[in-house]
């Protein structure tokens, strides 16, 4: 029995005898042969059915694989691994290391609106900012990051942004941000609450009930 590869570049893999092609086009059986098959998200049953009849290697050309892991012979390449930039080194030079040319070097390449991200809560200094207003109008990126960099001044110990709260508060429909009793209100009143089932009722407050409800008024 052979062995299964799954990878997203078959480039390593054209050597030797070897048959590619869209779904597997070709039994994998023959001595010495790497059968390529191209296939988005392949399914984990078929894989392991193919296996018993691999003599050399199958390699899937695909974006995700399937959960083979603990196979023994199953193999995910290097190229399967998801890479997650890590921009906090670069991040840290450029907000606490004084030489602003090494600064510049290690963070050139930061993402700029990360890079502003963190330098609001670390430079309020009012120049800064107005400098960064009239550079950004019309500079290519290296210019602005440039400005980012050379015009920060280095702080010991850097605050961090903090994540932006989900908004829970979700106005109904018909009132305004300034309506303290509108919840009560829309609760309370069937009338209101029917309007905003019909309308929009994913403004509905929480706890509300969706269906429509029965409205009793005076004669």
């Amino acid at each position: 029995m052979g062995i299964l590869i799954f990878t997203r570049d078959a480039t390593p893999y054209r050597e030797g005898n070897f048959v590619e092609g869209k779904g597997v086009i070709t039994s994998p059986s023959c001595e010495d042969l790497t059968v390529i098959v191209h296939e988005r998200r392949p399914n984990k049953d078929e894989c392991l059915s193919w296996l018993p009849y691999v003599s050399y290697r199958m390699v899937f050309v695909c974006e995700t694989a399937p959960d083979l892991k603990d196979h023994e012979s199953v193999i995910f390449d290097r190229t399967m691994r998801k890479n997650k930039d890590n921009f906090m080194p670069k991040i840290q030079s450029i907000l606490q290391w004084e030489n602003r040319n090494r600064a510049w070097v290690m963070g050139k390449d930061v993402p700029i609106p990360l890079m502003l991200a963190f330098l609001r809560v670390n430079d309020t200094n009012i120049s800064l900012w107005r400098l960064l207003a009239k550079g950004f109008t019309w500079t290519p990126e290296e210019y602005q990051m440039a400005a980012v960099i050379f015009g920060t001044k280095p702080v010991h110990r850097p605050h961090y942004p903090k994540k932006k709260k989900k908004e829970d508060d979700i106005i109904p429909h018909g009132f305004r941000t300034t309506d303290v009793y509108a919840e009560v209100i829309s609760r309370a009143d069937n009338k209101v609450g029917n309007a905003i089932r019909t309308l929009a009722p994913e403004t509905l407050p929480k706890g509300a009930k969706k269906k429509q409800q029965k409205v009793v008024e005076w004669l």
